[in-house]
């Protein structure tokens, strides 16, 4: 398991001072220093297998995204969302999880699952261009958060600004 702290600082719950300084820098935050313990309790409590990677967690709202190594997303949610129930149940909030990529199609597709993805398009415009995902009529009950929210997540992953439509 690899995350954004080191394996000491996960076994005693105590900040070296490497990883301290990371914090006090800001290249890490609390948030993430406590999900990476969490998530290493848990897999050593329940004997989960240990063969992902924690890159950052993001609060947002009541959601907290967890962005994880590339195609680590079921390992992390776990064999019938197990993890997952455990890490919800811990922070009281909403968990999704994502993959660490810039591509914005895999991250709406890992972001708004259970609803399918039709398309994403870059629109063109005189200030500049912008990308739209297309989302089908028939799956916007499956949508597991609103519209609005979701297009904030996006953009504060991707830095890109991007609209999504119901069409």
């Amino acid at each position: 398991m690899r995350t954004p702290i080191c394996e000491i600082c996960l076994k005693s719950g105590i900040l070296c001072p490497g990883c301290q300084e990371k914090l006090t820098e800001g290249k890490i935050t609390q948030l993430d220093v406590d999900i990476s313990i969490l998530l290493y309790n848990i897999v050593n409590q329940y004997n989960i297998p240990k063969d992902f990677q924690f890159v950052k967690a993001h609060d947002i709202d009541d959601i907290v995204i967890l962005v994880v190594g590339r195609n680590d997303v079921g390992n992390v949610v776990g064999r019938g969302g197990k993890i997952l129930k455990i890490v919800q149940k811990e922070l009281h909030k909403k968990i999704r999880v994502v993959q660490d990529t810039q591509d914005v199609r895999e991250i709406a597709e890992d972001l708004l699952y259970p609803a399918r993805i039709v398309g994403v398009n870059i629109i063109y415009l005189p200030e500049g261009e912008t990308k739209r995902i297309r989302i089908s009529p028939e799956d916007a009950n499956r949508l597991p958060m609103t519209v609005e929210k979701a297009k904030d997540i996006i953009n504060t992953l991707t830095g890109e600004e991007i609209n999504i439509t119901v069409d």
